[in-house]
């Protein structure tokens, strides 16, 4: 009686709805994640698997660079709030709409239809020794500006991060754009006739009311930066000149595809879980605290 009572409820209606995206929720993300971690401790091959306990993060620390890859993920998520900043400027000049906004929001969002791998190919043609930025420079007769972009350390990590700014930035765009057509235009009408300027309007009204936007948009781009950096770097760089634009992520794919150290790849993928994790869930107190403070 109380299965057939059940059976004909809403309660085992709705967990036969969710009942397939649960499976494949396990399927695809928590047994990847399981086995990930397990394959972190033991030495593993085609052949099949050792436990090995802390050896493979033994291994990473005193030989597999770990500090110089956790510094560059920390350089590349340095141009977050640098993304952020411009792409709130340029959606809010968009949003007053401006003159050419419609041409410039179709303009704008362009990078974000190519693939990494394009983006990366195109950035390493222009800055590259012979491309076209130096004969540009070579043309103007400022022979000083003309470097090997892509040779040197500290310019090679720059034009990686000035290539992913480069295909972040239109969705950035939209993505504020969109939070701040849900504005009471109203407010801002009022904020005008009270005599505040741009900037005041920008600052005080805008940004305040799509924190829970740019909260959203924050931690996008973190997992991004950590995450899926690979097809630019491999594209660009290949990780080179020596460890100077290896991440983690790449190190991932050098571990596992070229020196066929599968074990210690899951374990920098558990690490880079675990730091991706972590700072996630620092910003999500920080802007609690910021929503606590707004109310």
């Amino acid at each position: 009686m109380f299965l057939n009572r059940y059976w004909k409820s809403d309660k085992f209606n709705v967990f036969l709805s969710i009942l397939p995206i649960t499976i494949l929720t396990i399927v695809i993300m928590v047994y990847p994640l399981v086995s990930i971690f397990y394959h972190g401790f033991t030495k593993w091959s085609i052949s099949g698997t050792t436990l090995i306990g802390l050896d493979n993060y033994k291994n990473l620390i005193t030989n597999g660079k770990l500090l110089l890859m956790l510094k560059n993920n920390i350089v590349m998520l340095s141009a977050v709030p640098i993304l952020i900043f411009i792409s709130l400027i340029i959606a809010y000049l968009l949003f007053e709409e401006v003159w050419g906004w419609k041409v410039f929001q179709i303009v704008f969002y362009l990078p974000a239809v190519l693939s990494s791998v394009i983006i990366g190919f195109l950035f390493r043609t222009f800055f590259a020794l012979r491309g076209p930025l130096n004969e540009v420079f070579r043309a103007l007769k400022l022979e000083f500006l003309v470097i090997d972009w892509l040779g040197r350390g500290t310019t090679a990590f720059i034009v990686v991060i000035i290539a992913m700014i480069w295909s972040l930035f239109g969705m950035a765009v939209l993505i504020f754009l969109s939070g701040m057509s849900s504005i009471n235009y109203s407010v801002l009408e009022s904020a005008l006739i009270d005599g505040a300027n741009w900037w005041q309007r920008f600052y005080r009204i805008i940004v305040p009311m799509i924190v829970g936007t740019i909260e959203f948009y924050l931690v996008v781009l973190v997992i991004i930066f950590f995450t899926a950096s690979f097809g630019f770097i491999y594209s660009i760089t290949s990780g080179g000149p020596g460890f100077s634009t290896t991440t983690l992520e790449y190190m991932i794919y050098v571990k596992a595809f070229k020196s066929n150290l599968l074990g210690q790849s899951s374990a920098l993928a558990t690490i880079l879980f675990i730091i991706v994790s972590i700072i996630v869930i620092i910003i999500f107190k920080i802007f609690r605290k910021i929503g606590d403070w707004q109310e």
